[in-house]
């Protein structure tokens, strides 16, 4: 008998490549599964129709195995970036987080700055950039911001969401570019982590920068004490632990859900849709005045060092006190429970 006629099915050893034979959609789909622009780049060397596929993917994810020497993931980065060639990127990550510890194996602010002007040009969708070095005790000494901590922040006109993640040894001055420009599709911000910013430029930024923002989450300190304003049409949910701000002022009649864990010396909130609050630090009604908000809150989330906010709403749907089970802990949030409800009870405004 002859020999058995070879059969063309998937796998068997046939030789013949499938795969590349797929379309370039199909291939980025595939390779975006990896989450990662190294191994997808490493796909250039099978043959001449992969060499370009991975330049071409919706997303690049740029993450630093723990293990890998710091000073070599830059490169990688700058590697990647430049060989890029769509002229958009769905989405941009990088992440570089180290096991060691101390502030010289921090990336320097000036080899950032270039990838953030990359996600300026090309990102359309999300930018996410998460840098964390571990400080030993030693290193929590205050740092003097000069020039070479500062990070300018390019207008990124197309982005949809952006994620800043400063961590521990980072100590960087966040500064809008000098041009301005608007972040027009912008709808999601979080900056966290040890970042420094001019009140002026988080006002800017904001209240004038951002049309489109619906959601601000921002863990920073302020360069020196100043004031800050919040001036949005477009908030809907705003969580704010900014350190150093001398008078919050809040406008922003679309806002729904507020998160203020570090009380400014003073505020004015306006918020009429309000629904939800959390207050994590103490609060006095003559400084910290909610002077257009809605009267019933589906959730209010406070500690006993601000009890009395619950008092400035008519209905509080479902109210979250966070207490010491100590003598007098237990004694305050006795008081006021009695005081609260019968104060409510006896309101001839509440049905």
């Amino acid at each position: 008998m002859g020999e058995p006629q070879r059969r063309g099915g998937g796998g068997g050893g046939s030789g013949e490549d499938r795969i590349s034979g797929l379309p370039d959609a199909l291939l980025h789909e595939i390779l975006v599964r990896l989450r990662s622009a190294a191994a997808a780049a490493r796909t250039s060397v099978l043959s001449r129709r992969w060499r370009r596929v991975w330049a071409h993917l919706p997303e690049l994810h740029l993450v630093a195995p723990p293990a890998a020497a710091p000073a070599s993931f830059p490169a990688t980065v700058d590697a990647a970036l430049g060989g890029y060639l769509a002229p958009t990127l769905e989405r941009l990550g990088v992440s570089h987080r180290t096991v060691q510890q101390g502030r010289d194996l921090r990336i320097p602010a000036g080899r950032i700055a270039p990838w953030l002007r990359f996600a300026a040009e090309r990102v359309v969708g999300e930018l996410y950039l998460y840098l964390c070095v571990p400080q030993t005790f030693y290193d929590f000494t205050p740092e003097v911001l000069g020039e070479e901590a500062v990070l300018e922040l390019p207008v990124c006109q197309r982005a949809k969401r952006i994620e800043l993640h400063l961590q521990y040894a980072y100590t960087t001055w966040l500064r809008p570019q000098a041009s301005g420009g608007l972040f027009a599709a912008l709808t999601s911000l979080k900056i966290d982590g040890y970042v420094h910013m001019q009140g002026s430029d988080l006002t800017a930024l904001v209240s004038t920068q951002c049309p489109c923002l619906r959601d601000l989450d921002l863990f920073i300190t302020l360069i020196a004490i100043f004031d800050v304003s919040t001036h949005s049409n477009s908030l809907r949910t705003l969580e704010l632990k900014v350190l150093e701000i001398r008078h919050l002022e809040i406008l922003a009649p679309s806002l729904e859900e507020l998160v203020i864990s570090n009380r400014p010396m003073e505020a004015q909130i306006s918020a009429p849709k309000l629904v939800k609050v959390v207050w994590d630090d103490a609060y006095d009604p003559h400084l910290n005045r909610f002077v257009d908000v809605g009267r019933r809150l589906q959730l209010l989330r406070t500690s006993r060092q601000a009890l009395s906010l619950a008092m400035q709403f008519d209905q509080v749907d479902e109210l979250n006190l966070i207490v010491d089970l100590d003598f007098y802990g237990v004694l305050v949030l006795t008081n006021f429970i009695t005081s609260f409800f019968l104060t409510k009870i006896s309101d001839p405004l509440i049905d």
